[in-house]
């Protein structure tokens, strides 16, 4: 969860990752903990540097990998369900594109499931990557003759970084939806991040006193009710998406399993309400097995934990990492990181992850779960949560093997295992989930 306002242990909410935790360390802030450096400085694509302006390897920042008439067309038959489709930054995070102002300019931002509010403007010459952030644009609400000062202070500490500004109001296209004014924050400092975030977690009337992107999609009638799906797909395949007010039955097959919010909203603290949903089993199925292992007990176990884009990897119980480690053969650093052979990317096995008592189970494959830092160099895709600490994350290792639709409605997460076998879209929230109706055509 990169934005959050929360502290954990008094050092931030991981020690990992996307959240922007470690310590100093070789190569730069994110050295501790085995960040996202890799040799000679941040690079998480390694010493083969970055692809074509600055992007993934291969992999233009400007052009996504789908032809530019591939998505302009498919932008035109989706722009009445609010799709939109997001380019992945080597399995670290996932970018959507948002037109700010008038006229509009172009900004990039991080998508996260664990915060709630946008910010814009990361400064570049103090984030851990300068040709990225610059790739990414920045708003300038005097170029724009739409723009309108808020006022009001921004601030947002992180493991390592923070940002903080001020709020502004402009009309701002998402998702093939513009929606005039908007609130959001536009920063005036900031370290290490090299993008601003569009926060999709509970906001207006809990964490917020105004209204976010997604309230204002519904008051406007835009979509029917603050409900939006995600399908990052497998690394490297290309095929990320969010759409907000429906659902894409072409990735999966069957119905969706309704997982319900827990603790429940109105057992959560007010002012952070979050995605957390209860895991019931952790297993890992073997090469050329046709039978999985579970190591929990399936009819007690329970593990809270929140779903989050915004986390590049998943952390849960630190005995539940050292026995699946234990079946890739992992070893740990000197930092405490579970480590593995890239090979075992290669592999036909795959991850599980059971949910009310085993009626949905998730398998990630090993290529989605294992994440390559940079060549030659994987880690597992959970590590151990801080010690002493309850605090667990879903991130990216688990999201690619799901297709979630995030219901605020209904306070539940829709789910079922991530297929891609082609496109319909399908409005949701008419009623009170209404979602249960689809039927994955997969």
């Amino acid at each position: 969860m990169p934005v959050s306002r929360h502290l954990f242990n008094g050092t931030g909410k991981w020690s990992w990752g996307w959240h922007w935790g470690g310590g100093p360390g070789p190569g730069g802030p994110m050295g501790g903990r085995g960040g996202l450096w890799g040799p000679g400085g941040f690079n998480p694509w390694g010493a083969g540097g970055l692809g074509p302006a600055g992007g993934p390897p291969g992999i233009s920042a400007e052009v996504a990998p789908r032809s530019i008439e591939q998505r302009q067309q498919r932008q035109q038959e989706d722009r009445r369900w609010g799709w939109s489709y997001l380019t992945d930054i080597g399995g670290i995070a996932y970018i959507i594109e948002l037109e700010i102002g008038t006229p509009p300019q172009l900004i990039k931002v991080f998508i996260d499931t664990g915060s709630y509010e946008l910010w814009v403007n990361p400064r570049c010459n103090t984030s851990a990557s300068l040709e990225i952030c610059r790739q990414h644009g920045n708003y300038y609400p005097n170029r724009s003759n739409s723009s309108s000062y808020v006022g009001g202070d921004f601030a947002v500490t992180y493991g390592t970084g923070a940002v903080k500004g001020s709020y502004w109001s402009d009309v701002m296209s998402v998702s093939m939806f513009r929606i005039p004014s908007v609130q959001f924050a536009v920063a005036n400092d900031s370290n290490y991040t090299f993008s601003g975030i569009l926060g999709l977690g509970y906001a207006y009337p809990y964490s917020i006193n105004y209204p976010s992107i997604l309230n204002l999609m519904v008051s406007q009638n835009m979509i029917s009710a603050p409900i939006f799906s995600v399908g990052l797909g497998g690394d490297g395949d290309n095929f990320s998406e969010i759409i907000f007010g429906g659902v894409n039955r072409w990735k999966f097959a069957g119905p969706l399993e309704p997982i319900p919010i827990w603790p429940p909203i109105s057992q959560q603290d007010p002012a952070w309400i979050q995605y957390w949903i209860n895991v019931t089993s952790v297993g890992v199925t073997k090469p050329y097995d046709p039978n999985g292992e579970i190591y929990t007990d399936p009819a007690t176990f329970t593990m809270p934990c929140l779903i989050d884009t915004g986390s590049t990897l998943s952390y849960i119980r630190a005995d539940l990492v050292e026995v699946i480690g234990q079946k890739f053969n992992a070893t740990i650093d000197n930092a405490g990181n579970y480590l593995v052979d890239c090979t075992w990317r290669d592999k036909p096995g795959t991850v599980d992850f059971g949910f009310n008592r085993g009626r949905m189970v998730i398998n990630v494959r090993y290529k989605d779960f294992i994440f390559q830092q940079y060549p030659g160099h994987c880690m597992l895709g959970v590590q151990p949560a801080d010690a002493g600490s309850t605090n667990y994350v879903l991130g990216d290792t688990f999201i690619r093997g799901a297709y979630l639709v995030f219901d605020q409605q209904s306070d539940v997460i829709w789910m079922n295992q991530y297929y891609n076998c082609g496109d319909q879209i399908v409005s949701v929230g008419q009623t009170a989930r209404d979602t249960q109706y689809i039927v994955g055509a997969c």
